[in-house]
């Protein structure tokens, strides 16, 4: 018997190509009316929000300068030797202040770090200059918490301070500080998720530049000098 293709043997293989067309169309429309839309938003966040504190967007360097000041309340926290320390007691310098834990895995440690080469880069003008770390981990940071830390890591020139969730929060209000626990907090295990970067208030108490987690320690040495000699 001789086999005798069917005339409608391509129809359903017609119909396939003609379904992958149609859906092949819409995808393309889609795309497009995405790029069109993605332009138009990125064209309205340029018209409104191009400049950041009165600095252009593509001059940002990851430093803010904060104008005018803010004033920060003198709000406590506790040191290593449980004493209860105000910013009002370190009279006549400026004060670079970070928020972090201990059991951070990268962030803080490296922001630690950054501390003490800006300090060593400052020579002689780093005894105007004092460094502050606040933990946003009180129950795990205690002061004994932090002494041994600070002190195997051997940051001995920087402040460590600590206290309760409530305590931290309302001390890093004004600096908008945020902070959530991320994981099992049952099994000690967990991260913070907090506000990165660190903070430079003025021998008043004020703040004055928020410097984004990244911004180079040389940059910071560099406007520090320009305002310790000002």
């Amino acid at each position: 018997m001789q086999y005798r293709p069917s005339k409608f043997r391509g129809r359903p293989r017609l119909a396939h190509l003609t379904l992958y067309g149609l859906i092949a169309g819409l995808i393309i429309g889609i795309s497009s009316l995405a790029i069109v839309l993605l332009h138009d938003r990125l064209r309205n966040d340029d018209v409104e929000s191009s400049r950041i504190d009165g600095i252009a967007r593509d001059e940002y360097d990851g430093t803010i300068t904060i104008d005018p000041p803010i004033a920060v309340p003198d709000l406590g926290l506790t040191n290593t030797d449980r004493e209860l320390t105000h910013l009002s007691q370190l009279p006549g310098q400026f004060v670079l202040l970070t928020f972090g834990f201990t059991h951070c895995p990268d962030i803080c440690p490296l922001t630690l770090n950054d501390f003490q080469r800006i300090r060593a880069q400052l020579g002689q003008l780093a005894d105007e200059v004092q460094f502050v770390f606040v933990s946003v981990d009180g129950t795990r940071d205690t002061p004994t918490a932090l002494r041994e830390y600070f002190s195997f890591r051997e940051l001995d020139d920087i402040i460590a301070l600590t206290g309760s969730e409530e305590e931290v929060r309302a001390f890093g209000a004004p600096l908008g500080l945020a902070f959530e626990v991320s994981g099992e907090v049952s099994t000690g295990g967990y991260l913070i998720n907090h506000t990165a970067g660190s903070f430079l208030l003025d021998q008043e108490g004020r703040w004055i530049m928020r410097y984004q987690f990244g911004v180079p320690p040389e940059t910071i040495v560099s406007q520090l000098r320009r305002l310790l000699r000002a």
